[in-house]
C-alpha cells in the first residue's frame, strides 16, 4: 500500500525565480534584479554558481522586515534607478518573489511612476517577470521570463540600434527551454547553421554560461542574446521552440510577426531528431547535410550494437518536466522500461504521455518507489536515494555539483542522443 504524504521531505524542484534568473543570464548587457530579500538572491546565486562554476550576476532590492509589512514598491523604484545609474546596463530584468507577490507589489505601476520621475530612463528597456515561488518550479519561472523578454524587447524603440537589418543570410528564431544545457544550445545553433540560417537564440546560454574565461566578474551579463536580435525577430523565416514549456513563447512570436512556429517537446531520440532535421530541410529547401547523415548512421549503429542491453534496463527518473519527458521518451524508444516518472511540477503533465503515469513528486517519493530499478536519473540531490537503495545514479538536470563538465554536455540531436545512451549503459556498469 502506497503511503500518502502531505509534505515534501526532499524537494527536487527549484524556485521559479531561479528559472527567471537563468533566462535573464542568456541576454547580453542585462542586469538581473530580484525584487525580494537578500537571502533569496544569495540562495539562487549559490545554486547556479555551484552548477555552472561561474560567478552569477544577480542583484536584489534587499527587502527587510519593514518592507515586508508596508510593501516594497519604493524599494523597487530605487533598485531600478540605482542599478541604471551605477552600472549603466543595456537592459534591466526584474523578477518578483513569493514575498512581494503575496503582499501585492505592483511592479508595472512602480516602473511607470519611476519613468514619470526620471524621464532620462524612458529609453532604458526594463523587463518585468512575475515569478512567485508558488506558481511551480524553475521551468515555469523561466517560461514566464522568456515570454516577458520577447513581448518587452522585440518592439522596444531604442535609438541605439536603429538600423536596417535586411541581411542576405536568412534567420531562424530559436527558443530553447531551461532543460537545455549551454552545450545543447550550441549544438542547436550549429545544426541550424548547417542549413544556411543565422540563428537568433532567446535566451542564449551557450555564449554566457558556457565556461568561457572572463577577465573579471561584472554586474551585468557578458554574452548572450543581443538587444538588436530581439528586433530582428520580425525578419525570421520561422520560429522553433524546444520543450513544451516554450510553446506559448513561440506562439507569441508567431502571432506578433506572422511567421511559422514549430514546437519540439523533445530533441533526445532518433525519431524526434529526424522530425527536427526534416523540418529544417523543408524550411530551407536544402538537402540534409552529409555531416548530419553521418551522425544519424552512428546513432543507428549504436542502437543495433546495444539494443539488447538497453532493452533490459528498468529506470526511475525524477526531473523538471521537459527534461524528464525528453530523456524518458528516448529510453522508451530504445526499449527500456520506466519504473518511476516524477516531474518537479504540474507543467504539461496532462499534455505529455509515457507508458507509465507521470506523477509530481519529490526525491523522497523517488526513494520510496525506485527500489526495483536498475538506474536512477536525477540531479545531484538524488544521490541520497541512490545511495540508500544502492542503485547507480546518472546525474542530469540542475543542480549537478558533484560531477564536472555538465554545462558543456550535449543531450540532444543524433550525437547527444548517442552520448546519453552511452552514459546510461556506463552508469549501470
Amino acid at each position: 500500500m502506497t503511503k500518502t504524504r502531505h509534505y515534501e521531505g526532499n524537494p527536487q524542484k527549484n524556485s521559479s525565480a531561479l528559472g527567471a534568473t537563468l533566462a535573464y543570464l542568456g541576454v547580453n548587457g542585462l542586469l538581473a534584479l530580484l525584487h525580494g530579500s537578500q537571502g533569496c538572491s544569495s540562495f539562487i546565486r549559490l545554486q547556479l554558481s555551484r552548477h555552472y562554476k561561474e560567478p552569477i550576476p544577480l542583484n536584489s532590492t534587499a527587502l527587510l522586515e519593514d518592507s515586508v509589512i508596508f510593501g516594497g514598491w519604493e524599494h523597487l523604484k530605487k533598485g531600478i534607478a540605482v542599478a541604471a545609474d551605477k552600472y549603466k546596463p543595456q537592459i534591466i530584468g526584474v523578477m518578483s518573489t513569493g514575498l512581494t507577490e503575496t503582499f501585492g507589489d505592483d511592479m508595472v505601476s512602480a516602473l511607470s511612476s519611476l519613468r514619470s520621475e526620471r524621464p532620462d530612463l524612458n529609453d532604458l528597456p526594463v523587463v518585468l517577470a512575475s515569478t512567485p515561488d508558488y506558481i511551480g518550479s524553475m521551468q515555469e519561472g523561466y517560461q514566464r521570463t522568456v515570454e516577458a523578454l520577447i513581448t518587452t524587447l522585440a518592439g522596444h524603440p531604442t535609438k541605439r540600434f536603429e538600423q536596417d537589418y535586411s541581411e542576405e543570410v536568412p534567420s531562424i528564431a530559436l527558443l530553447p527551454g531551461c532543460h537545455l544545457t549551454p552545450g545543447d544550445v550550441d549544438e542547436l545553433k550549429e545544426i541550424v547553421m548547417e542549413f544556411g540560417f543565422r540563428p537568433i537564440t532567446i535566451p542564449d546560454l551557450s555564449i554566457s554560461l558556457d565556461g568561457h574565461a572572463e577577465l573579471e566578474a561584472a554586474p551585468v551579463v557578458q554574452g548572450g542574446t543581443l538587444l538588436e536580435d530581439f528586433q530582428r525577430l520580425a525578419k525570421s523565416k520561422a520560429c522553433l521552440s524546444f520543450g513544451l514549456s516554450m510553446k506559448d513563447a513561440g506562439e507569441i512570436v508567431k502571432q506578433t510577426y506572422e511567421i511559422p512556429h514549430f514546437n519540439f517537446p523533445s530533441l533526445t531520440g532518433l525519431e524526434v531528431t529526424d522530425t527536427f532535421v526534416l523540418t529544417l530541410a523543408k524550411i530551407s529547401g536544402k538537402p540534409i547535410p552529409a555531416k548530419l547523415l553521418r551522425q544519424r548512421s552512428r546513432l543507428l549503429d549504436t542502437l543495433a550494437d546495444f539494443h539488447d542491453q538497453l532493452g533490459g534496463l528498468k529506470i526511475a527518473i525524477a526531473l523538471e518536466m521537459d527534461l524528464m519527458y525528453s530523456l524518458a521518451s528516448c529510453l522508451v524508444e530504445v526499449g527500456a522500461d520506466l519504473s518511476v516518472a516524477l516531474a518537479a511540477s504540474q507543467a504539461g503533465i496532462h499534455k505529455l504521455s509515457l507508458p507509465i503515469p507521470i506523477e509530481v513528486g519529490d526525491l523522497e517519493t523517488l526513494e520510496e518507489r525506485a527500489g526495483q530499478s536498475t538506474l536512477i536519473i536525477a540531479n545531484s540531490n538524488g544521490r541520497q536515494a541512490a545511495g540508500l537503495l544502492k542503485i547507480p545514479h546518472l546525474r542530469a538536470g540542475l543542480p549537478v555539483f558533484d560531477r564536472v563538465g555538465y554545462p558543456q554536455k550535449c543531450w540532444i540531436s543524433y550525437e547527444g542522443t548517442q552520448q546519453f545512451l552511452f552514459d546510461t549503459l556506463n552508469a549501470v556498469g
